[in-house]
């Protein structure tokens, strides 16, 4: 099917099959001359539904002279007649008969495509797709989510959970928007951060534990009891454990028992073990939560955005409002 030129469109190439392949640019301008326009195109369908063409030019709100020599013109490019032409009837030829429906659906798939471009630029507000590395709660976004839903009446906000390792490439790949990372030296450098704050670890266990009776947990006691940790690759919280156990020359006695925090909080819950969570992760009762003492154990959480792109007005909001968050009042597990 021909490139077709769409002049109305500021200068846009289309694949006459539905979409614009390019804009300008040498290749282009080569077969420039031989370019089919929307305008013929225009003419065409509406010549094929009155097969008159002062009618068809009426029509079209052009002369007749001017709509002649277009279909004289897509004739030249299709290499054929479209119509044949007598003095009282005009009448499709089959190369008309068969470029009518091609043409009728490229003409469909421009005009769709304007449609969609005014409609992009009249909306309220666009989409906000917002990441969330797995061990942190969505409880940190609900004040800014709230105040952001005040001040977009047509809020349409998304979140999606996932590894940071993973959040970060949705980021790059336009499938995310923002995330909220965990800064271990996983992000690639094309991801930009703005940190947010800093927070440890703590021991999740029943309350009649033995560690439930410590003011805080040396990490030197994780060699002895079972602890059980999320099975996914990429674990900020495992990373973060491996590291902080390295450093003291401790090895703990790790069990990938589910995949879900929620899951693991279960299993602590029937006995099974001890687990490990952020500092301002909720804790469901009756656990409760020691926190971990482990020299430098803490961590930095980042908003993070991909670098070097625009952000519509519904996200650099979303992003400064992040970032003017008081987080210091964000109470930690209990």
């Amino acid at each position: 099917m021909p490139t077709i030129y769409d002049r109305d469109a500021g200068g846009l190439w289309y694949d006459a099959r539905a979409a614009p392949i390019a804009r300008g640019g040498a290749e282009i301008s080569q077969n420039r001359d031989r370019a089919m326009e929307l305008t013929q195109i225009r003419y065409f369908t509406a010549l094929a539904r009155v097969l008159n063409f002062t009618r068809a030019a009426e029509a079209c709100n052009v002369t007749q002279p001017a709509l002649t020599r277009a279909i004289q013109k897509l004739e030249d490019e299709l290499g054929g007649p479209l119509f044949h032409r007598e003095r009282n009837l005009t009448q499709l030829t089959e190369l008309g008969r068969v470029m009518l429906p091609l043409l009728e659906q490229a003409q469909a798939a421009a005009q769709a495509a304007r449609d969609q471009a005014v409609a992009f630029r009249k909306r309220d507000s666009s989409p906000v797709r917002i990441g969330l590395d797995a061990s942190l709660t969505a409880a940190l976004l609900t004040p800014v989510v709230t105040e952001l839903s005040r001040a977009v009446a047509t809020l349409d906000l998304s979140v999606q959970q996932d590894e940071t390792v993973g959040l970060a490439a949705r980021l790059l790949e336009g499938e995310a928007d923002a995330a909220l990372l965990i800064d271990d030296g996983r992000i690639p450098e094309r991801v930009h951060r703005w940190p947010l704050f800093k927070e440890g670890h703590v021991i999740v266990c029943p309350p009649d534990h033995a560690l439930a009776k410590l003011a805080a947990v040396p990490i030197s006691v994780l060699g002895g009891p079972k602890l059980l940790m999320r099975d996914t690759a990429g674990c900020a919280l495992r990373i973060a454990l491996d590291r902080m156990c390295v450093t003291a020359g401790v090895t703990p006695r790790v069990r990938l028992a589910a995949s879900t925090g929620e899951q693991i909080a279960e299993m602590v819950k029937a006995g099974l073990g001890i687990t490990v969570a952020s500092a301002r992760y909720p804790v469901p009762p009756p656990l409760v939560a020691r926190p971990l003492d482990a020299g430098d154990g803490e961590r930095r959480v980042v908003l993070a955005a991909p670098a070097g792109r625009g952000y519509g007005p519904t996200l650099a909001l979303f992003i400064r409002l992040m970032r003017a968050r008081s987080w210091a009042d964000i109470a930690a597990a209990a």
